[in-house]
């Protein structure tokens, strides 16, 4: 199979983003979302040789309540805690490949374009020679989740069964990421939402010397108005609507492309795990599940750098210990962390020596907490303090450090406006520190079993 791929930086500039906010209208189309048969989300042709998706990990599980919410039904067998792998392979390609893994709230979309309808970290990454494996956590998205735990409840009455499906709302992911609601106290009927640096802004001013939560007098790197195609205009007329009305000043803010990328942390619905080695002993669901999918495929490929983002870091330290346990650890090339927590050894029964041959690297974004920050430096620092370790130092960046360009990089840095500037310092710190030589064949060999030809076949009538 030979496809031709198109794609293009296609940043934001920090100039344009400027000029918009010194008007006080936002324009976007009828529709936010971008037509590929009228614009590219993507600009510059590559080959891809290989393209595709298969399941990674999963156990059976019989249970009376499969199929229905009303009755106890026979024995049936569902499977459950399986993770599915979408990949692209470019005809040339480096040596290790890279799997990407989302956070909290989201699948593997994150990773595909941005909201505004420009070039995701998926292409990206795939045309800068990297074969590249975006991941949906096990009960998350395409992976699925157990739907027999929400039968069970029902029929049995038994609703301590039904676990709580995290993920965020709309102005929960505004006021953990973008910006405020005030005063404070308030919500998305009495208050009004308002952006990072935007006057009334309650955060105090960035300290240089320390970077932290407080932030300079910028907005968000992120498709927000003034940011053309950032909102459903329709959304935002409230068309359709279920609910209390919002404050109508919110409505432009509450109707955010980026929010339809939003799902329920189905993950819940999976059973928990249990290690010997780890504080506490008991692993939540979505660290258990994933970790073994996540191993099973570094596995599979023969050796991966493995990119986890927010709530999947402490999944990828749960799998560093996986493939310590089955004696593969050398098959872990890196670790890049473009945002994230969980950083904690003993949760994942690990000690920083686990680490002492795998290069990795961790950023914050501009509003990421300083809570958090402490433990992912002390965690490096750990790391960088065996006494042991062979390979390059274990790296902690804050993007406040990296200049005024990467002002306002979110938690979201993956769909922000300066997407694709962040992806561009991953591939230069990764040349630096993973020997990761492009190698001849780099497609594989056909598949015997599929019935694809080189010229389609065509019916004659």
């Amino acid at each position: 199979m030979n496809l031709r791929v198109t794609s293009k930086k296609g940043a934001f500039s920090l100039a344009t983003l400027t000029a918009a906010l010194t008007t006080t209208a936002f324009t976007t189309g009828a529709m936010a979302w971008q037509s590929p048969l009228e614009t590219r989300y993507v600009g510059k042709s590559y080959k891809v040789c290989d393209q595709g998706g298969f399941f990674v990990g999963g156990v059976p599980k019989v249970t009376n309540f499969a199929s229905s919410a009303t009755v106890e039904g026979q024995p049936e067998q569902i499977i459950i805690g399986q993770a599915y792998v979408q990949f692209q392979i470019p005809e040339k390609r480096k040596k290790w490949p890279l799997i990407m893994v989302h956070g909290s709230g989201y699948t593997g979309s994150a990773l595909d374009a941005t909201p505004d309808g420009r070039e995701g970290w998926y292409s990206y990454a795939v045309r800068n020679g990297l074969a590249t494996f975006i991941v949906d956590q096990p009960g998350r998205g395409r992976s699925g989740f157990d739907r027999s735990v929400f039968h069970e409840a029902r029929v049995t009455g038994n609703l301590n069964l039904i676990p709580t499906l995290g993920g965020g709302s709309s102005n929960n992911i505004w006021t953990s990421w973008f910006g405020h609601l005030i005063p404070a106290g308030s919500n998305i009927v009495t208050g009004t939402m308002i952006r990072h640096g935007d006057p009334g802004d309650p955060d105090p001013a960035e300290n240089p010397a320390m970077p932290g939560q407080a932030h300079g007098n910028y907005p968000p790197a992120y498709p927000i108005p003034p940011v053309p195609n950032s909102i459903d205009e329709k959304i935002a007329a409230r068309v359709g609507a279920i609910g209390p009305a919002p404050n109508p000043a919110n409505n432009k803010y509450l109707a955010l492309e980026s929010y339809k990328y939003l799902v329920p942390n189905t993950e819940a619905t999976l059973p928990t795990g249990t290690c010997a080695a780890c504080t506490p002993t008991t692993v939540p669901s979505s660290d258990w599940w994933s970790s073994q999918a996540l191993a099973e495929l570094v596995i599979g490929l023969g050796g991966a750098v493995v990119s986890p983002h927010s709530q999947s870091t402490s999944q990828v330290f749960h799998m560093v210990r996986v493939l310590k346990e089955k004696g593969k650890l050398h098959l872990l090339k890196g670790i890049i962390v473009p945002e994230g927590g969980g950083t904690t050894f003993p949760n994942a029964g690990l000690t920083p020596q686990d680490f002492d041959t795998v290069p990795f690297l961790i950023v914050n974004g501009d509003y990421r907490a300083d809570a958090t920050r402490v433990v992912n430096r002390s965690a490096v620092e750990a790391m960088n303090s065996t006494g042991t370790r062979k390979v390059s130092k274990a790296a902690y960046v804050d993007t406040e450090t990296l200049g005024s360009k990467f002002n306002g990089q979110t938690h979201m840095n993956m769909l922000g406006t300066n997407n694709l500037l962040l992806f561009d310092y991953f591939l230069k710190w990764a040349d630096k520190n993973i020997s990761n030589p492009t190698v001849k064949n780099s497609c594989g060999k056909k598949n015997n079993n599929s019935n694809d030809r080189d010229t389609p076949s065509r019916g004659r009538g």
